[in-house]
Parts: C-alpha cells; sequence; structure tokens
C-alpha cells in the first residue's frame, strides 16, 4: 500500500515539476519580449531628440545665414521643402536607419513677420 502511494507521489512530483518548469520558462520569455521592447522604444526616443538636435542646429545655421545645409551627419538626412504657408520655410530630418522623420517650420529667411 505505501509502495503503490510513492509511486503515485514519484509521478505527480515529476508533472509537478514539468508545470512549474513550463511556468518559469513563460515568465522568463515574459520578461525578455517586455525589456526588449522597453529598449527598442529608448533607443527609438533617443534617435529622435538627437535627430530634432541635429535639425535645430542647421535651422540655427539657417537662420543667421540665410542657407540651409543639407548636408548628411550620421546617416541623418536633411531637407527643406515648400511649407503650406509662403512666409514659412519646412525643414525634414530624416534617420534612414531606424525611419525616424522629425519636420519644423519657421519663419523665411530675411521675411518679417
Amino acid at each position: 500500500m505505501k509502495r503503490r502511494f510513492l509511486r503515485k507521489q514519484k509521478g505527480l512530483s515529476l508533472i509537478e515539476s514539468v508545470i512549474s518548469s513550463g511556468l518559469v520558462l513563460f515568465m522568463l520569455s515574459s520578461s525578455f519580449l517586455v525589456i526588449n521592447s522597453t529598449i527598442k522604444t529608448s533607443v527609438n526616443t533617443e534617435k529622435k531628440t538627437l535627430l530634432a538636435e541635429q535639425l535645430d542646429k542647421k535651422i540655427d545655421y539657417y537662420i543667421l545665414t540665410g542657407r540651409f545645409s543639407t548636408s548628411s551627419v550620421d546617416n541623418n538626412t536633411f531637407t527643406q521643402t515648400k511649407s503650406s504657408n509662403s512666409k514659412l520655410a519646412k525643414f525634414i530630418g530624416k534617420n534612414n536607419d531606424f525611419g525616424i522623420t522629425v519636420s519644423k517650420e519657421v519663419i523665411k529667411y530675411g521675411k518679417s513677420a
């Protein structure tokens, strides 16, 4: 009688171990996905901030000189396009690696408000 009970217990502990191992693996994979998502969001935010800073520097140069430099910086491209308002100039910065785009509009050089 005791042997039969012990054999059932051995099988039961094996099943419990398999279930708990499965739960642990599920929790680890879920944690990995959350951490990976957080890192991706952080990297994208940092890249967007750096792109905006570089675009601001180029716009500052435009405000001082009237010329916008379209030269690439760190695989970021910059362009000047027409704005919907004729008194404004629109500038676009694009990060080619991450597909991030930032645009800003400022009063055209030499124009008064």
